[in-house]
């Protein structure tokens, strides 16, 4: 069978869309354009192909019919039609997160957060208060995530860090980059973790270079799972909650569609559970975890889940995407990377040797199946494009959508190959700042030259790649509008560190106002459906309290969102 035609669940998925569109779009030009709504008098972005700015757009039955100037649009008004003001303010299309992880982050949020901490003292504090926390009361544990460890030399967390806060509690806290956590003493006994211990493969289990005891800090999941594996286990209402967390976060910064990256059945379950209530309001791409990472998919249970998966289908929820994790982190020295970390003789971590990785990109592109790879380091970035080149060998050309995300080192020599062979670059530009990561962990392993290449997002630009945008989120802020104005300054957006990451490789806002609109809808094989305004298209909308294109850079990350729409229903206003 011809690859275009066999999508299957994706196809089904689409069409389903497409039918709510095509049929309601019917009903309203027989009606002969009258609306339901209409917003006027505002500066509307569409970004369409010209980049149209027009003045009014008319919605019916949730699909955009009319878009043009407040004359043209007042002729669809009869007695019934609600008319809105815009008075001057900015629309555009809502936003599309093209990597995020919201149950996992979500589920996070309701456990002991340490989220945007920089002082130790005020970590441990936070991290005290949970002692007595419900959670607590109710496992024994104290269960911590989001835990800044640049703060930390070379992010390396002792454990004495947590037993000042309790010796006889066990504590386990995950780090913000999610690939790290660190454990106490009592976490490290229960879990029987000591100075014999080995590495399990692909994971570091930190040890003191004297005593040879675990330090506490944890590296790369394997390694994470020797303690989490032992603590208590979180239920579907917990899932359930964090899922309508991130879903109310997600609107609050116009947020309408998300990938996420890297689930396991569960997550998959929850989704589903959530539509099936009716109470699913992000349109959701369920990439299932490939591979022995175990962040969210017991690898021995892949398969069936990966043949059933129709039954987590919806026309909201596109369940044919896998992530494949390629590497591990900087921070850690688990990234591959081309040239060793400095003083050393370590190149970092493949998780796939290339020949399984070859093998398995072709098998899941044959199957028409889109892959989102985690690549960090540049030998990661280059493995992954070798494995799609060497799918298209085999397969020729499809219409997968395949996408490289984080993307912090890539070789000079790998940029135009993104182009060459149709693979986007889902880059997560809120990183794209001299933060304690860039100066503190990885100037020392990796030298200022190499530094000064992270995050090529200009480059990659300029030589024709498709830029996508991802929030990483619970790593990073879920806000789109931080990672722009990061984008196009290359600065902190809060001040709080000083300095450029290679200005040269800043992006101008239109382009990365793209990656967050119509170019992630491309990715997620929605673009004839949403990602623009335009006639036929589902009224996906935000409102800004300011035109972005009227405000100095450094302010874009400070607009709020007024009003999230989706399918011409609000889903959040701001009060």
């Amino acid at each position: 069978m011809d690859q275009n035609q066999n999508r299957s669940m994706s196809t089904f998925w689409i069409k389903n869309i497409f039918f709510t569109l095509v049929f309601c779009s019917g009903n309203v030009f027989a009606a002969g354009h009258h609306a339901e709504t209409i917003f006027i008098n505002g500066s509307i972005h569409t970004f369409d192909q010209e980049l149209t700015v027009a003045e009014a757009i008319a919605i019916h039955n949730g699909v955009i019919t009319l878009v043009g100037s407040n004359q043209e649009i007042k002729e669809s008004v009869n007695e019934i039609t609600e008319v809105i003001d815009l008075k001057g303010k900015m629309m555009m299309p809502s936003f599309h997160d093209a990597h995020s992880h919201p149950i996992w982050s979500g589920v996070d949020q309701l456990k002991c957060v340490v989220m945007e901490s920089y002082d130790i003292d005020i970590m441990q504090a936070q991290l005290k208060e949970c002692l007595t926390s419900e959670l607590t009361k109710e496992t024994g544990w104290v269960v911590g995530t989001q835990l800044n460890i640049g703060v930390f030399p070379s992010g390396n967390v002792d454990k004495s860090f947590l037993d000042q806060i309790s010796k006889d509690i066990p504590i386990y806290v995950d780090a913000e980059d999610g690939h790290n956590g660190v454990a106490n003493s009592k976490a490290l006994e229960i879990a029987g973790i000591s100075k014999e211990t080995p590495n399990p493969e692909n994971g570091i289990i930190e040890k003191d270079p004297v005593t040879g005891e675990p330090s506490g800090t944890l590296r790369e999941p394997s390694a994470m799972n020797l303690v989490k594996s032992i603590m208590p286990k979180d239920n579907d209402r917990l899932y359930d909650e964090g899922l309508y967390f991130a879903q109310d976060l997600a609107h609050s910064f116009g947020i309408t569609a998300s990938i996420a990256a890297a689930v396991g059945e569960r997550h998959m379950a929850t989704y589903k559970r959530a539509a099936d209530r009716g109470e699913l309001e992000l349109r959701i791409i369920t990439c299932l975890e490939f591979g022995d990472t175990l962040f969210a998919q017991d690898s021995a249970d892949f398969e069936q889940v990966y043949r059933n998966r129709a039954q987590y289908s919806d026309p909201r929820i596109n369940v044919d995407c896998i992530k494949i994790f390629i590497d591990g982190v900087l921070e850690g020295q688990t990234g591959a990377v081309l040239e060793p970390y400095l003083g050393t003789d370590n190149y970092g971590q493949l998780y796939l040797e290339q020949e399984v990785l070859n093998a398995v990109v072709t098998r899941f592109d044959s199957e028409n199946i889109q892959i989102h790879t985690h690549a960090i380091g540049d030998r990661a970035v280059r493995s992954t494009l070798d494995a799609f080149e060497n799918a298209i060998s085999i397969n020729g050309r499809t219409d997968n959508r395949h996408h490289i995300s984080h993307l912090q080192m890539i070789d000079e020599e790998d940029i135009p190959r993104f182009s060459k062979l149709g693979v986007a670059a889902n880059f997560q530009a809120t990183w794209a700042l001299p933060d304690e990561y860039i100066t503190d962990i990885n100037i020392p392993e990796l030298g200022i030259e190499r530094v000064n290449r992270m995050y090529p997002i200009g480059s990659v630009f300029r030589a024709d790649g498709l830029i996508v945008g991802g929030s990483d989120w619970a790593v990073s802020t879920m806000n789109p509008l931080v990672a722009i104005e990061t984008a196009v300054r290359r600065q902190d957006p809060d001040n709080r560190v000083s300095g450029f990451l290679n200005k040269n490789e800043s992006i101008d806002l239109t382009e990365i106002l793209k990656a967050y609109t119509i170019n992630a809808a491309y990715l997620m094989h929605l673009e004839e459906y949403t990602g623009s305004i335009e006639a036929g298209k589902s009224a996906d909308l935000i409102i800004l309290e300011k035109n972005l294109y009227n405000i100095p850079a450094d302010e874009i990350s400070e607009v709020k969102v007024l009003q999230t729409i989706l399918e011409g229903k609000t889903v959040f206003r701001l009060e």
